[in-house]
């Protein structure tokens, strides 16, 4: 459930709660979805960085019984409006935000799983694409779930019937080609690999736009695409050089989330997609967060990382502080000062 907001001498900013009702379970989850995504895109841009072809999480209230994230307005409209319009030399700005956008969400770990026409938008003026809503996002290395929706956007490997494998890089790659071709052919949608030959995007793509809408295993990633396809540098740091502070930055957010959820669990494989980074010499432990680790613990297993990512509190929306466990006026604890 989305609303805007305004701060006292701040900006506008879209407000985004769980429903009510019995799909108020379902909206904790995608909340937290959303929070971890935009908290883990600061950690891999180190904070001053952060991509401007994602949307920007300005920030959330992850602790309390009444969660929510704030987004900074978004950039554009969505493709499903504007997607036919855009030819020629915009056509190729359009590709390589894109891809830029999908590079940055691989560098931070996090599959988006729900790339379509309503949820990237187009920014005629900047030229740019913006990826939103992380509601259904994920992180590589899990065990794949199912994905609810149209099946024109999903790929096989997400569908229930016949989902199989892990999450990674290449998981996004499947509805962000039928995504190029939308744009490329005015809003026609793919229905057979015939209209591939037609619309010339195999041979833009050096012969990789094909492999795209086979087997996860066997797709180009992102990055191939833009690098090896379009011969474009991507602005990208490799992902391996942001996982101690993915892992510094999860710890926090876990915290967060288990005084919200009481007696939740921590994945079994939270930390795989650190492990699947693979750095040098192996990765970074992972620290202890399981429900029965004190914060002083946690703290202590982040040493030096976890530090370096507190932060001072922001001004509160105008009409919705609320008091934190503390007593005192909880706002954006985790988001860093002007």
């Amino acid at each position: 459930m989305a609303r805007t907001v305004w701060l006292e001498d701040g900006p506008e900013l879209r407000q985004h709660r769980p429903a009510g009702g019995s799909q108020r379970h379902d909206g904790y989850e995608r909340l937290d979805s959303e929070i971890l995504a935009g908290r883990r895109l600061y950690e891999v841009a180190d904070w001053g960085n952060y991509p401007p072809e994602v949307a920007r999480l300005y920030g959330d209230e992850a602790a309390s019984a009444d969660p929510y994230s704030l987004f900074e307005p978004y950039h554009g409209q969505p493709l499903r409006e504007v997607g036919r319009y855009i030819i020629d030399d915009e056509f190729d700005a359009f590709l390589v935000s894109l891809l830029t956008g999908l590079c940055w969400l691989a560098a931070a770990g996090v599959a988006h799983r729900a790339i379509n026409p309503d949820s990237v938008l187009w920014d005629s003026q900047r030229r740019r694409v913006q990826i939103t809503d992380f509601s259904r996002s994920t992180l590589f290395g899990v065990p794949r779930t199912p994905v609810t929706g149209s099946p024109d956007w999903i790929p096989r490997e997400q569908r229930s019937r016949t989902l199989y494998g892990n999450v990674g890089p290449r998981d996004d790659v499947w509805a962000a080609g039928r995504l190029i071709f939308f744009v490329r052919n005015q809003g026609e949608e793919l229905v057979n690999r015939s209209q591939l030959t037609d619309s010339g995007l195999d041979g833009l793509f050096g012969g990789l736009f094909g492999q795209v809408f086979g087997p996860p295993e066997g797709r180009p990633t992102a990055s191939d695409l833009l690098e090896h396809g379009l011969h474009r540098r991507s602005p990208v740091p490799p992902a391996a050089d942001g996982s101690a502070r993915l892992i510094a930055g999860r710890g926090r957010f876990l915290e967060a989330r288990q005084r919200r959820h009481h007696g939740a669990v921590v994945p079994r494989d939270f930390n795989a997609d650190i492990d699947w980074m693979g750095e040098p010499g192996g990765a970074a432990p992972a620290p202890d967060t399981s429900p029965g680790t004190s914060t002083a613990q946690s703290a202590a297993s982040e040493g030096a990382a976890g530090q370096a990512g507190e932060t001072r509190a922001g001004p509160g929306p105008r009409a919705d502080n609320r008091t934190s466990e503390t007593g005192r006026t909880r706002q954006f604890p985790w988001r860093r000062g002007d």
